[in-house]
């Protein structure tokens, strides 16, 4: 079974995706192939998919820090509003399970925008927690919740 929960192998789901023999068609595709790739830690997958003008606001060092971290245990889509082959915009909100570098479970859950350019989706931006579930504020001295491993202030607060 593939890393992000889908009930086909790794080699067959997200895998090509990351590799880059093919696109993802969707908004959710994108998001569960960037999960998969924060399992394998393959960093430059996840910022090569971060919308360009949002790159240069993430540190790889920092991105490969916390997904070698963590231990991830499953991914959850709760929901997906638009993000077809066919439109341009999207949003997947989901769960990440993972036990944290102190042997603790935690649950990542984000509402995330993705948009799709010349063909291609890219993640833009995320809201922690849900309209549906008591939502986490970030405050804007607490550590970043994309992972980076910055400030809020200084990483997706900007």
């Amino acid at each position: 079974m593939c890393y992000c929960g889908e009930v086909k192998p790794f080699s067959d789901c997200c895998e090509p995706i990351i590799k880059g023999k093919q696109p993802a068609q969707t908004a959710e595709q994108l998001m569960r192939s960037r999960y998969s790739a924060y399992v394998i830690v393959d960093v430059k997958y996840l910022i090569a998919t971060i919308y360009p003008t949002q790159q240069k606001n993430f540190d790889e060092a920092d991105i490969r820090a916390w997904a070698v971290a963590n231990q991830w245990q499953k991914l959850e889509v709760i929901a997906t509003k638009q993000g077809k082959f066919n439109q341009e915009d999207g949003e997947v909100e989901f769960k990440a399970s993972y036990i944290d570098d102190a042997g603790k479970l935690q649950i990542h859950h984000e509402k995330s925008t993705f948009v799709k350019e010349n063909g291609k989706w890219y993640y833009l931006s995320g809201i922690i927690g849900s309209e549906s579930a008591t939502a986490q504020v970030q405050n804007r001295n607490d550590l970043c919740a994309c992972g980076s491993g910055k400030k809020y202030k200084k990483c997706c607060g900007r």
